[in-house]
Order: C-alpha cells, then sequence, then structure tokens
C-alpha cells in the first residue's frame, strides 16, 4: 500500500509540474520580457532602506548565490558523499552523486529555450551572467540535492539527531532563499526561479522515487 502511495503522489507531481512547465516555456520563449517579472524584480531590489541591513541582506544573498556555484556546488555533493560513503551509507552516496545530473537537464532547457537574461536598462544587475536565464540553475540545484539531502537526513541514523536536524533545516532555508537570491541579484526573472522549482521537483520526484523504493522493499 505505501509503495503504490508513493507512485501514486510521484505521478501526480510529475503531471503538474510537468504541464506547468511546458506551458511557461512557451509563455516566455515568446514573450522574454514579462511586465509582472521586471515589476516583481523593481519591487524586491528597492526594499531594505537602512544601508546597514540592505548591505547585511545582499551579504547574505550573494553568498547563498556563491554556494549554487558549479565549482563550490560540485564540492559540496562530493562532501556529502563522502560523509556518506564513510558512514557506510552506501545507498545515500550513490544517489548523492546522481544529484549533479540535474544540472546537465537544466542545461538542456537552458539551450531549447534560450531567454536572455534580465536588462541593466530594467533592473539592477549585481550577479552578472552570460548563459540563458530560463530555468535557473541554481534553484534547480538547490531543489533537487538539499531536497534530496533532507529525505536522507531521516534515514542517516549514524548522524547525531541535532546535526540532521540543523542540516534539514539549512536545506530548507536555502530551497527557499535561493530563488529570492537569484532575482534580487538580477540574475533571473520571477519565471526563471519559478520554472526552476517545478523543474527540480520534478526531478526529485523522480529521484526519491527511486531512493525511497528501497527502504520500502524492506518494510
Amino acid at each position: 500500500m505505501k509503495k503504490s502511495l508513493l507512485k501514486k503522489i510521484t505521478l501526480i507531481l510529475l503531471f503538474v509540474a510537468t504541464a506547468l512547465i511546458i506551458g511557461l516555456s512557451i509563455l516566455v520563449h515568446y514573450h522574454p520580457v514579462l511586465r509582472f517579472d521586471v515589476d516583481f524584480s523593481r519591487d524586491l531590489q528597492s526594499e531594505g532602506d537602512i544601508p546597514f541591513v540592505k548591505n547585511i541582506v545582499l551579504a547574505v544573498l550573494t553568498f547563498i548565490s556563491f554556494i549554487g556555484k558549479t565549482t563550490v556546488a560540485i564540492w559540496i555533493v562530493l562532501f556529502f558523499s563522502f560523509l556518506f560513503w564513510v558512514l557506510k551509507y552506501y545507498w545515500e552516496t550513490l544517489f548523492c552523486l546522481i544529484t549533479p545530473i540535474s544540472a546537465l537537464v537544466n542545461s538542456s532547457i537552458k539551450l531549447l529555450i534560450n531567454r536572455p537574461r534580465p536588462d541593466q536598462n530594467l533592473v539592477y544587475i549585481l550577479d552578472h551572467e552570460i548563459s540563458p536565464s530560463y530555468p535557473s540553475g541554481h534553484v534547480v540545484f538547490f531543489t533537487v540535492f538539499f531536497g534530496y539531502l533532507i529525505a536522507a537526513m531521516f534515514f542517516a541514523t549514524k548522524i547525531p539527531k541535532i546535526i540532521r536536524l540543523i542540516i534539514g533545516l539549512l536545506s530548507f532555508a536555502l530551497i527557499i532563499l535561493v530563488s529570492v537570491s537569484r532575482i534580487y541579484l538580477g540574475a533571473h526573472w520571477l519565471t526563471d526561479v519559478i520554472a526552476g522549482y517545478l523543474l527540480g521537483i520534478i526531478l526529485l520526484s523522480i529521484l526519491l522515487y527511486f531512493y525511497l523504493r528501497n527502504y520500502l522493499n524492506k518494510r
């Protein structure tokens, strides 16, 4: 019953997210610059009039985006893969190493849609990128990798409970804040990060379906 329910939930998530991302992809392909995207970015970037607070916000959001840079992301994946391997969680190690495949899928869609990055004439650009904008690679990676990490913390019981809780909470916070970071820094539009979450949910659902089957089969 549990395995059947897991399959049904996965299929529903895949269907809904796929339909949404297809519709959104068609929209941004034919309308690269959307009025509500521009308005949202401007509103977000105008928040925080106190210089000290604004500097802190900028530093935090810049750091979050830094975590998603390719080189840094690879090291993070390798670190947790090594941690799982040392603790003899070989199943977790395998799926941790699989998570970067999401970047390849995302890059393919980027090239297909080929949406330009936000224009500096429309919003402030604090993080200059040259690759296509849609979907947000940071959001896809954070959703898949840190989403997987949250799930893995339920089963990696050799890790102290408090550490697993901290890792889970930090992972959840990063998944939420990365979208704010990418828009605030002018690297992406709102629709880019929405598509990033949709694609991330699709890939994470597939990943967790196969990951969790190992534990459901043991029960």
